[in-house]
């Protein structure tokens, strides 16, 4: 497994507010898609920890571009410190052909659906910079910053780096959090 890392914050602003904070700091669009996850969980490790199922979960991963689809099984594994905060985290992904046979499969394996996510994707990058805008269920407004950009002229050293980006073109951000667990929301929305 591959180990990455990432910091992932909730946005305190419109989309279209975003957008121009942007565009006025000369990131443009680099890339649009779609993200569909189910995460499906076993039966036997439904808990009240969320973050302890999340880490439990397979994600039958559907990826739509303009002029591609992809489907996988997908794995992601997170470590936390005391905090709530990611210290470590990767994944592992596996093709498929058809998400209803591998939901089918999953299903007759003993796991179900735990929650579903719809995940809209948007590159930017400017020259030095490089952020995924994400809007999830059509209710959060999430970017992420990832440490190996594809767009912008470098790769960040570290987690401090990461968050300087957000003070650095004043992007409003909710509650100072760098490690926003989307998934999480998600589950605590779904299960109130």
């Amino acid at each position: 497994m591959e180990f990455e890392k990432e910091i992932t914050v909730e946005v305190d602003t419109s989309l279209e507010d975003l957008i121009k904070i942007l565009k006025e700091n000369h990131f443009e669009l680099k890339e649009k898609f779609d993200l569909n996850d189910i995460y499906m969980i076993h039966k036997s490790e439904k808990e009240n920890d969320y973050l302890a199922m999340l880490n439990k979960c397979v994600l039958i991963r559907e990826v739509i571009e303009k002029d591609e689809e992809r489907k996988m099984l997908t794995y992601k594994y997170k470590e936390y410190n005391e905090n709530k905060e990611i210290t470590k985290q990767g994944k592992i992904n596996c093709g498929i052909d058809d998400i209803e046979y591998a939901q089918m499969l999953l299903e007759k394996l003993n796991f179900e659906e735990l929650i579903s996510i719809k995940d809209h994707m948007s590159v930017y990058a400017n020259k030095t910079d490089e952020l995924a805008i994400q809007c999830v269920n059509g209710k959060h407004v999430y970017i992420e910053v990832e440490t190996k950009c594809s767009y912008a002229e470098k790769n960040y050293e570290s987690i401090e780096e990461m968050e300087k980006v957000f003070s650095k073109y004043a992007i409003p951000i909710k509650d100072n959090n760098y490690f926003v667990k989307k998934a999480e929301i998600e589950l605590q929305e779904t299960y109130r």
